[in-house]
């Protein structure tokens, strides 16, 4: 049985593990495409105007500016949304024209230039903190550890029924021989159990029957010796 359970633990492991990962991986993607869908909404507002107060209207109508996570910065200096201060990436987006998307701290970025008709640059920049990052992955992870407890759970009744199947017929043909060998002619055993073990129940009963015939026909000839020795010629 314990084999039976390692065995399947393992098996368990290799499933529960990657399928994991994959969920977190997928939650990561699943933020970080939103935050993309941000940055893509203020791309016809950003191409019309550079005037703080519509890009202000834009920044609220998003989910991320509406959270305080999503900061333009215009050409001119001017920062609208989130209190966030430019970084180098922001620096490189203005300069280079260059979109980034990757980790800082307690969370995630993603920094979008917009080349104007004018030629200036605005950037978009939102924060993905990591409950966003995370969302999901715990619930999921917990789903999938009683996917694996029920699984190993599962193993360990299934491995009991099996040892019993095996187990059970060859206690009683332990016993029953017991009983042949102290004398016990009638000692028979129900042949059950797989195939292996049926065939040896019903060998024993043949084993069991020839023994009884045997001593049965010796009884008989020895009263029948007994007899003729007390019967005069």
């Amino acid at each position: 049985m314990v084999v039976f359970v390692a065995v399947t633990t393992m098996v368990a492991l290799a499933f529960v593990v990657p399928l994991g990962l994959l969920v977190r991986a997928v939650a990561r993607e699943r933020a970080l495409d939103d935050a993309s869908r941000d940055t893509s909404a203020l791309f016809p507002v950003l191409a019309v105007s550079d005037d703080p107060a519509d890009v202000e209207i834009g920044v609220s109508r998003t989910p991320a500016g509406s959270a305080g996570r999503l900061a333009v910065y215009l050409a001119d200096g001017t920062v609208v949304g989130a209190d966030l201060p430019a970084s180098g990436e922001v620096a490189a987006a203005i300069d280079e024209a260059r979109a980034w998307t990757g980790d800082v701290a307690d969370g995630a970025e993603v920094v979008v230039p917009v080349v104007r008709a004018d030629g200036s640059t605005a950037v978009v920049r939102v924060f993905v903190p990591d409950d966003e990052l995370h969302e999901g992955v715990w619930a999921a992870w917990l789903a999938l550890a009683g996917v694996g407890l029920a699984l190993i759970a599962g193993s360990v009744v299934l491995a009991d029924r099996l040892a019993r199947s095996i187990t059970s017929p060859v206690t009683e043909l332990a016993e029953a021989s017991h009983r042949l060998g102290g004398g016990d002619l009638a000692a028979r055993v129900e042949p059950k159990g797989p195939p292996e073990i049926e065939a040896v129940g019903s060998a024993f009963n043949l084993l069991a029957a020839r023994v009884d015939e045997l001593l049965h026909a010796e009884r008989e000839d020895v009263a029948d010796l007994a007899h003729r020795l007390r019967t005069p010629l």
